[in-house]
């Protein structure tokens, strides 16, 4: 069982990134007894977001500086989907293949390019969507990063302990890693998260086992300092505010023990055809089951 409060953190650290309110410049004035100021009015927590299903989109693009100043274009090769239970004592995490085609999208049509081309021609709110008519649940927000930040990320504290499951070397990406115990700089964390030498549903399954060492690291009370750093990532994006920090945090609480499920949407139990199409230019495609989809996720999450 992995620690629930893992996932959590990830959450978190996504509602850490709204901009802070800036310092008073106000001087104190010349009296014979200062004037005590009011304390801030606390945030409330929202006890009707910890008594319903929290989902969240977590995305990872393969684009950074350099990439984009060469005008090279984004595609979104790491899709999480993770699933807080009411009552916060389960967590489902939930990977789809980049290479999955012949989406259902939320207006009835079906997207039929790959679904990691969704965010650069559609936007988040589509991929958002996208996702959500697939797996048959509500998401209720995203979290989207880019390599750059993934790697100041894994570096800022002092990088990640994963288990390599086999011997990888890729020398497109840089990564030669021998089978078992193995502590990732940010640069290494990278590469072991984007290489698909072996499949891209074991990438798939790598980039979550990378994202709950890191968000270990990032729970730890001795890194409390770099969860406010975060806020100064140039490419992190997500539409939560810091009004709900108090309410992710008390979930977090509640979460510490919670059982964590995860699972890539791979086949062939998931799709109805994998391979290179005949007569298509789509290349390597995953066409998905979508009723098993949808049966497993009910199974899952229904509440």
């Amino acid at each position: 069982m992995i620690r629930g409060s893992c996932l959590a953190a990830m959450l978190l650290l996504a509602g850490c990134t709204a901009a802070s309110p800036s310092a008073s410049n106000s001087q104190p004035t010349a009296t014979p007894s200062p004037t005590l100021e009011p304390s801030p009015t606390p945030i409330p927590i929202d006890k009707a977001m910890l008594a319903r299903r929290f989902t969240v989109l977590v995305t990872g693009i393969d684009s950074n500086a350099s990439r984009r100043a060469a005008g090279i274009g984004i595609n979104t090769d790491a899709l999480m989907v993770v699933s807080v239970s009411p009552g916060q004592s389960r967590i489902n995490v939930m990977s789809l293949p980049r290479d999955t085609v012949d989406i259902p999208m939320p207006d009835g049509s079906i997207y039929h390019g790959k679904i990691n081309g969704i965010y650069e021609k559609l936007g988040i709110d589509a991929l958002r969507g996208a996702l959500s008519t697939l797996l048959g649940v509500p998401i209720d927000h995203y979290i989207l990063v880019d390599m750059d930040d993934f790697r100041w990320m894994v570096d800022a504290v002092g990088g990640v302990d994963v288990d390599v499951k086999a011997p990888l070397s890729d020398a497109h990406v840089n990564l030669h890693l021998a089978a078992g115990p193995a502590h990732l700089d940010g640069a290494t964390a990278l590469a072991y998260c984007r290489t698909r030498v072996d499949s891209d549903y074991r990438r798939a399954a790598r980039q979550q086992q990378v994202m709950l060492a890191l968000v270990r690291k990032w729970l730890d009370p001795s890194e409390a300092t770099m969860v406010g750093s975060i806020a100064t990532l140039a490419s992190l994006k997500t539409d939560m505010g810091l009004d709900l920090l108090p309410t992710l945090l008390e979930m977090g609480r509640r979460a510490e023990s919670a059982a964590v499920t995860t699972i890539v949407l791979e086949p062939p139990r998931f799709s109805r055809f994998v391979g290179i199409e005949p007569n298509t230019a789509r290349g390597w495609v995953m066409i998905p089951d979508v009723p098993a989809i949808r049966a497993y996720v009910q199974a899952q999450l229904g509440d």
